[in-house]
C-alpha cells in the first residue's frame, strides 16, 4: 500500500519530478560556479565519443544542474529511488539508461554505447546508488574497460552548504553560494583488463576523486580571485567562451 502511495506513477505525485527540477534550477541560479580543469571537461564533452564523467553521489544535485544543457546520458539504477532520479533528470534535459553493474547492466551498457557514439556525453556515479559513500565501485571501472572510453573524474565544494542526513550526506549549496567544480586527468582503462588491473584502476579513481574534492575545497576559499560562469544561458551553451581556471 505504501509503495503504491509513494510511487512515481501516483496521480498526485507524477508532476513532482518536474516541480523538483524547476526548484533545483531556481535554487542554483542564485549560485556562482567556478571550474578548475576546463580542458578535461572540454575533451569529454566535445569529442565523439567523449568520456565518462564520474563523481561522488553527494554532488549529484549540483552536478545535475551544472550539466543540464549538454544533452547528456545518465546511468540510473532500476530501484524505486532510481525512478524518481531518472524522472528528475529527464525534466532537466538528460536521457537515462536504467541499470547498474548488479542489475540490468549489460542492457544499459549497450544503450549507453549507442548514445555516446552519437556524441552524447555520459555520466556515472562513482560510489553507486547505495554506497558505501566515497568508495568507488568496481563496476564503474569495468564499464570504462568495456566501452573503451576514459573516465573523467570530477568533484565539487561550496563555500556555504547544508549536508542532508542521508547515507551520502548530499551537499545542498546555500543560496548565493560559490561552487567550485574540479575536473581531473582522464583515466584510460585497457580493454579486457584483468581483475587485479580493474582493482588498481578502481583505487586510482577513488584517490583522484578524493584529491579533486580537496582541491575544490581549497579553491572555493579564494573564489573572489576566480572568474565565474555566468548565471544566464546555461554553462553548456557558453562553455567555449569562458575563461576558466
Amino acid at each position: 500500500m505504501l509503495r503504491e502511495l509513494f510511487s512515481a506513477d501516483h496521480p498526485l505525485l507524477r508532476h513532482l519530478p518536474c516541480w523538483g527540477a524547476s526548484f533545483l534550477s531556481a535554487w542554483h541560479r542564485t549560485c556562482r560556479f567556478h571550474v578548475v580543469g576546463k580542458a578535461h571537461l572540454r575533451a569529454a564533452l566535445d569529442k565523439v565519443p567523449g568520456g565518462l564523467l564520474t563523481t561522488w553521489h553527494f554532488a549529484f544535485p549540483s552536478v545535475l544542474y551544472f550539466f543540464r544543457h549538454v544533452n547528456g546520458i545518465l546511468m540510473v539504477s532500476r530501484s524505486r529511488d532510481g525512478e524518481w532520479a531518472a524522472r528528475l533528470a529527464h525534466c532537466l534535459g538528460f536521457q537515462t539508461v536504467r541499470g547498474s553493474s548488479h542489475r540490468g547492466g549489460a542492457q544499459a551498457l549497450r544503450a549507453m554505447l549507442r548514445l555516446t557514439q552519437k556524441g552524447h556525453p555520459a555520466g556515472l556515479i562513482a560510489d553507486g546508488s547505495q554506497g558505501p559513500p566515497l568508495r568507488a565501485q568496481r563496476g564503474i571501472v569495468w564499464l570504462a574497460s568495456v566501452t573503451g572510453l576514459p573516465l573523467v573524474p570530477l568533484s565539487l565544494a561550496a563555500d556555504a552548504a547544508w549536508r542532508l542526513p542521508s547515507w551520502d550526506r548530499t551537499l545542498i549549496p546555500k543560496p548565493f553560494a560559490h561552487i567550485v567544480i574540479a575536473a581531473g586527468d582522464p583515466i584510460c582503462v585497457p580493454r579486457r583488463a584483468a581483475d587485479q588491473d580493474l582493482e588498481a584502476f578502481r583505487g586510482l579513481l577513488e584517490t583522484r576523486l578524493h584529491g579533486l574534492t580537496e582541491l575544490a575545497q581549497k579553491t572555493v576559499s579564494r573564489t573572489e580571485a576566480l572568474p565565474s560562469v555566468p548565471r544566464g544561458g546555461g554553462w553548456a551553451k557558453r562553455f567555449r567562451h569562458q575563461t576558466l581556471v
